[in-house]
């Protein structure tokens, strides 16, 4: 019944994703898919001004935002100007921490750990990990048949 009403709202939910209740989709009607085994937990808030994809395996922690909505700089009088919608898009297997918000525009690369309380406003690096206000790169991590070994592996950003 649950997958049915998300249906009806414009989300499209691969198999095996669970959904914990208390999302809130602003702005109207979703453009979300959600991709195969993802979770999404409790007081997640979805804008609906744009696209919004997650991939597989994607973990959202409670109180993720996911910011599709921004506006022009308008004039002096009223700088919040025209609304417009970027997509946003979390890649396979990443994990949002809880209250972390992500801003239009963005995709999340695929592996990528995002701490607790983060604004992520720009692009992020597959496998790694980024923290703070505004969002920036603390470590690399194994990628895909790496071991957690691998000398190139370290604690500290490669610049």
């Amino acid at each position: 019944m649950r997958a049915r009403l998300l249906g009806l709202l414009g989300v499209r939910l691969s198999g095996g994703a669970r959904l914990k209740t208390g999302i809130r989709f602003t702005a109207g009607v979703a453009h979300l898919v959600v991709g195969r085994g993802a979770f999404i937990n409790t007081d997640v808030t979805i804008g609906a001004s744009g696209d919004v994809g997650l991939g597989e395996r994607v973990h959202l922690g409670p109180g993720v935002r996911l910011l599709p909505t921004t506006h022009e700089i308008g004039p002096h009088e009223q700088r919040a100007g025209a609304t417009t919608g970027l997509p946003i898009r979390i890649g396979d297997g990443s994990w949002l921490g809880a209250g972390v918000t992500v801003l239009g525009g963005v995709t999340v690369g695929d592996g990528c750990v995002v701490e607790a309380g983060a604004v992520v406003h720009v692009d992020t690096e597959p496998d790694t990990v980024y923290g703070g206000v505004p969002a920036r790169l603390i470590r690399r991590l194994p990628r895909k048949g790496q071991s957690p070994a691998d000398p190139f592996q370290g604690d500290a950003p490669q610049t």
